[in-house]
């Protein structure tokens, strides 16, 4: 008898590129269903439903890079819908696609320059020996580099390299404790923090859609204050849920310090090139931060300081880290406002938020209207990753906002933020990341992202309904 059992042949397994192809005709056949439904809709509103419908489904599936997906929907709208390309690609004249653009080449900036490493090994080099300082001190390494590097994978992989580092000259084990924790919080704090401050692709998504379709202007010094209190409680939070869930084997670490000070010898002295890095960097965050009051946009101030990035002699991005730029992720931003802006010329947006959020409207009258909306985003989350999500659910939301009398700048923000919260490693790219290093379990995963819940939820119940409207972020 054979001892390979039946089932078991790794030639019987569906190879990737079938199985994407299956997806591609999933999301094909839900776009043909939704064209024959029973709905009162025009021709071109019927036509642009099965095609928006059949880009959701790739965009959930991602048989194709997301940019890919977004650019075929925009050229369905215009071919098959019979949308003009003026309006069909309308999403490429916002400024959205443009701010990601920006905060991707300052991203680059500060990672090529060695900014960004310099930053981190001086910060941890001052935190001590004692491992509670240190996991606080990494937790706010990880804020602070939001404001530098705006992709959280990107984030991801840089801090979890420099705990990886200090894990190993602590001479700990991948499944100590201490181990797990460093890496998990790293990991999990790199896809919340950019939810806070308005540099990450889904924030910047977010705004473009709450800015052209909820008719309400985003303002980066807006968002970095509304969001502060639970910003700073929340760093807290994990710390309190790390040291509770993953006890230290040891209290004391030795050799964290020596090992940071020794990177930074290998670094030299600060170079011209990290100089000019900086004052970029914090000549655009300052003019970023302040924009509530001086109202120039987030878009140009970006766009200005990642293009002056990149000329010769004050500059410091070469030809060749151009290129590193994730530009399909521009595309897809672009593409997404897009098709927010045929939902909005057509009546799919009516048809999808009687379906999604209509029923919220007594909801959005209590006092608990920010943890409802938190959990009822949450429970989203866990069939749709965040862009996909964000792509579905925004533009319903704005025009429920709109058609029903609710504030579609403080909706849209809590909406945002709200895709921080994860239990699963598919809802986020970089959780797969930092999962591939090895040192945490899903499980792991569930249990902290659980208990970080609870505590966002608190937060929200607690400081939302006092604090926001002193901003003027009212529900109403």
């Amino acid at each position: 008898m054979s001892h390979i059992q039946k089932g078991t042949d790794p030639q019987s397994k569906i190879s990737p590129e079938v199985k994407r192809f299956l997806y591609v005709l999933i999301a094909v056949a839900a776009g043909v269903v939704t064209y024959f439904l029973p709905l009162s809709m025009s021709e071109v509103s019927r036509r642009a439903l099965s095609v928006t419908v059949f880009v959701l489904a790739m965009f959930i599936t991602e048989a194709v890079p997301l940019g890919v997906t977004g650019l075929l929907g925009c050229w369905l709208y215009w071919v098959f819908a019979n949308i003009p390309a003026s309006k069909a690609f309308a999403g490429f004249h916002n400024d959205s696609p443009w701010f990601i653009l920006s905060a991707l080449l300052l991203g680059i900036m500060a990672d090529t320059t060695g900014l960004a490493k310099r930053l981190a090994y001086n910060i941890i080099s001052r935190l001590g020996t004692q491992y509670t300082w240190i996991l606080l001190g990494m937790i706010l390494l990880n804020f602070l580099l939001t404001f530098l590097i705006p992709s959280s994978v990107a984030k991801t992989v840089l801090v979890c390299a420099i705990a990886i580092g200090l894990i190993q000259t602590y001479g700990l084990d991948k499944k100590s404790n201490i181990g797990r924790s460093l890496i998990l919080v790293m990991t999990f704090l790199s896809s919340i923090f950019d939810k806070v401050i308005l540099t990450g692709a889904g924030n910047i998504l977010s705004r473009g859609l709450i800015e052209s379709l909820g008719k309400a202007q985003v303002s980066y010094g807006m968002w970095l204050i509304a969001f502060l209190p639970i910003t700073i409680l929340t760093m807290l939070g994990c710390w309190l849920l790390t040291l509770w869930l993953f006890p230290p084997e040891k209290k004391t670490l030795e050799g964290g310090a020596e090992f940071c000070r020794a990177e930074l010898a290998k670094m030299g002295p600060m170079s011209r090139t990290e100089i000019k890095a900086t004052i970029i960097l914090g000549g655009t965050t300052l003019l970023w931060a302040t924009d509530y009051w001086h109202h120039v946009s987030a878009s140009k101030i970006g766009i200005i300081g990642g293009l002056f990035a990149c000329l010769p002699l004050v500059g410091v991005i070469k030809k060749e880290d151009f290129g590193k730029a994730n530009f399909p992720i521009v595309i897809f931003i672009g593409s997404v406002m897009c098709l927010g802006s045929v939902m909005a010329e057509t009546e799919i947006l009516k048809t999808l938020t009687a379906a999604v959020f209509k029923w919220m409207t007594p909801i959005l009258a209590s006092a608990s209207a920010a943890m409802l909306l938190y959990w009822y985003s949450n429970l989203l989350h866990l069939f749709l990753a965040d862009l996909s999500l964000i792509s579905a659910a925004m533009p319903p939301l704005m025009d429920f906002c709109l058609k029903s009398g609710f504030n579609p700048l403080t909706l849209g923000m809590l909406w945002a933020f709200s895709l921080g919260g994860k239990v699963f490693i598919y809802q986020q790219s970089a959780l797969a990341v930092g999962y591939a290093f090895g040192y945490f379990t899903p499980k792991d995963l569930f249990k902290f992202g659980l208990g970080l819940f609870f505590i966002e939820s608190f937060l929200l119940l607690t400081i939302i309904p006092f604090y926001w409207p002193l901003l003027g972020l009212t529900f109403r």
